[in-house]
């Protein structure tokens, strides 16, 4: 791991016309030393958990020393916390999603092997949810003794409450932490429940009712700090909000109990015109989003890996990521950028801070900057 020590480079202009500016590139970890990495996730200290999926692995970029995990830590220098060799007896499986919850546990979902484990701070692995084989049977069990198939992702919210994006089987998931209400379903401790989906892909439903709205492909998930649920889902090039309370995010409103589209939505495949145009309808472009994540004042972060790019929904506008923003906008944070012809510059594409293969995983920083993964590249990377 020598060649993943901490570079910097320079940064490149974002778009002139949205007033211009400069930002830092970090190079975390460089390229190589990751295989197709999947995600990355941060906790309260700011270390940097990685999903090193080609290695089968864990590794997490500490940013203060100490012990934990059974490792001693050093600022800035990675180090394998799980797994490391692929396939075999014990073997730790292929990592595609990561949470860290308030006492430094790590949630791992591994898609290939159809589970979720946990690693602990005193280094224990165990398996969380899932049996390892493929089905979609036991709701309102133990999750340990439930199926699931495919899973990509996992988020935890501040109740210590485990989603999974259960992929392959086109819903979302909950193990709970305590008993209690999720989403307005009634839960029993380390017991797994569907939130959102039927098990049924597809689009149907979606603005009405979570219990009768389908998903398709959901591929991530994340938390906000009220309960609400976010959705990437690859399907539809699209990500919906699942709500008990009710209320407008990102300038679309979504009633108590409901699932609605809040970016994204075209349901069709097509290159994104341009930045600063509404996060839903006719000119709202995904065309493979990855991940998602929250960032300074509620501001929705994601990537769309066949755009290489990182693109933000601001929840207020003023300036976020070195731009001015209007609030429940899509812009760009990184990647590319299509040059518009309405402005008489040609057809093409120009680079907007880095140069990005393929965005999978994202975080954001307490002080607001982005970190992504790069599978293409195996780089970790981070910007601003």
């Amino acid at each position: 791991m020598s060649a993943a020590f901490v570079i910097v480079v320079a940064g490149g202009p974002l778009d002139p016309s949205a007033g211009g500016a400069v930002a830092a590139v970090r190079t975390v970890l460089a390229p190589g030393v990751l295989d197709a990495p999947a995600a990355v996730a941060l906790d309260s200290a700011g270390d940097m958990f990685v999903a090193d999926t080609g290695h089968c692995r864990i590794v997490v970029v500490p940013a203060h020393g100490g012990h934990s995990y059974g490792l001693t830590l050093r600022p800035g220098r990675p180090v394998t916390i799980a797994g490391g060799h692929c396939g075999g007896s014990g073997a730790f499986g292929h990592p595609t999603g990561l949470a860290v919850d308030v006492t430094g546990d790590v949630y791992v979902a591994e898609a290939n092997e159809n589970r979720v484990k946990v690693v602990e701070p005193t280094g224990a692995v165990a398996n969380v949810a899932g049996t390892g084989k493929a089905g979609d049977g036991g709701d309102g069990g133990v999750a340990s003794s439930a199926q699931l198939h495919e899973p990509l992702a996992v988020a935890v919210d501040h109740s210590g409450d485990l989603f999974i994006a259960d992929t392959a089987n086109c819903r979302v998931r909950v193990v709970a932490s305590a008993r209690g209400s999720v989403l307005g379903q009634a839960v029993e401790r380390d017991h797994i429940y569907t939130v959102a989906g039927t098990g049924v892909c597809g689009s149907a439903g979606q603005g009405g009712p979570i219990g009768s709205a389908q998903l398709y492909d959901p591929v991530a998930v994340t938390v906000d700090f009220t309960g609400d649920l976010l959705v990437a889902d690859r399907g539809d090039q699209s990500v919906l909000l699942a709500t008990a309370g009710g209320g407008t995010s990102y300038g679309t409103t979504v009633a108590a109990g409901d699932l609605g589209i809040v970016v994204g939505g075209t349901g069709s495949y097509g290159p994104y015109i341009g930045d600063g145009l509404p996060a839903t309808g006719a000119t709202a472009e995904l065309n493979d989003p990855r991940d998602i994540a929250l960032g300074p004042n509620g501001a929705l972060v994601l990537t769309d890996g066949f755009m290489h790019v990182i693109r933000v929904v601001p929840a207020q506008s003023g300036p976020l990521f070195g731009r001015a923003m209007t609030a429940d906008d899509l812009y760009t944070v990184a990647g590319a950028l299509p040059v518009s012809t309405a402005a008489g510059s040609g057809n093409g594409t120009r680079w907007v801070v880095a140069h990005i293969g393929t965005p999978t995983g994202v975080a954001v920083t307490m002080s607001g900057s982005v970190v992504y993964c790069d599978a293409a590249t195996g780089a970790l990377v981070r910007v601003g």
